[in-house]
């Protein structure tokens, strides 16, 4: 009894430490751009969630929301009566065709489109936060490291300041990503910017026109290494999904329609 009590006792110490954790890690890293990558590296790290984890719970509410605008969108796509009998015709149209050319391709009904839809968006949002975990922010560190190979850095170093950044990248777009609104993803652009440049300031002690440069160009850098992880993260998911037999692997580029 004495040994159930004492392994209640530390689930609850941990499910409350967390939380603990979780409250301090938000705020600070909304609002105080570089602190936890600091802190980090102080050794002052009791407070705060690892980067590790604070990435892979941000990274999956991000992939979360996108899941849920992708399935919104499918379902006005697909569930109203008059889309749904136009798509229909149209893959039927698809078949006929195929089948007058010898084509044996699988054309999927509407259905099935809508199940393999939710299939990828499901592997996804399970494999997506650990492909940006492991390309994303290590090649984001490698570029702060080839921009900052002057400073007497550890390549950890240059690793955690990009977990963290990427964090906050990912948790102030699920706003504008759930309410899908042209000046949500206005501000996040600019804070994100600004959040940059402050972050290395104080991370990495910068100041003048060279901080106002390195904060241009880590901005191009992260645009762009954040895209091409999220494309993978697609691309990987896709490819888990049909050799599992989720999706079919002849369906992309079979739809052949003529419109006369």
């Amino acid at each position: 009894m004495l040994r159930i009590r004492h392994y209640v006792r530390d689930v609850l110490q941990e499910l409350l430490s967390f939380d603990s954790k979780f409250l301090h890690s938000i705020p600070a890293l909304l609002f105080r751009p570089g602190f936890l990558a600091t802190e980090f590296v102080a050794g002052r790290r009791k407070r705060y969630l690892s980067p590790l984890r604070l990435h892979i719970i941000v990274a999956i509410l991000l992939f979360l929301s996108i899941s849920h605008v992708m399935r919104a969108r499918m379902e006005v796509q697909l569930d109203t009566v008059n889309k749904r009998e136009n798509i229909d015709s149209l893959l039927t149209v698809a078949r006929q065709q195929n089948a007058a050319r010898g084509d044996t391709t699988h054309i999927p009904t509407v259905s099935e489109i809508k199940q393999s839809s939710e299939t990828i968006d499901g592997m996804v949002t399970d494999v997506g936060p650990y492909v940006l975990l492991l390309t994303s922010t290590p090649a984001f560190a490698l570029f702060l490291a080839l921009l900052y190979r002057r400073r007497k850095k550890f390549s950890v170093e240059h690793l955690m300041f990009s977990l963290y950044f990427f964090s906050f990248a990912y948790l102030i777009l699920i706003p504008a990503i759930l309410w899908m609104h042209s000046i949500l993803f206005l501000i996040s652009g600019i804070w994100l910017c600004v959040y940059l440049y402050f972050a290395i300031r104080r991370f990495y002690e910068d100041r003048g026109v060279a901080l106002v440069l390195r904060s241009f160009a880590g901005i191009i850098s992260c645009a762009f290494i954040g895209i091409l992880a999220f494309g993978l993260s697609y691309l990987v998911s896709y490819g888990i999904a049909a050799a599992f037999g989720a999706v079919p692997f002849d369906t992309h580029g079979a739809i052949h329609i003529n419109v006369k």
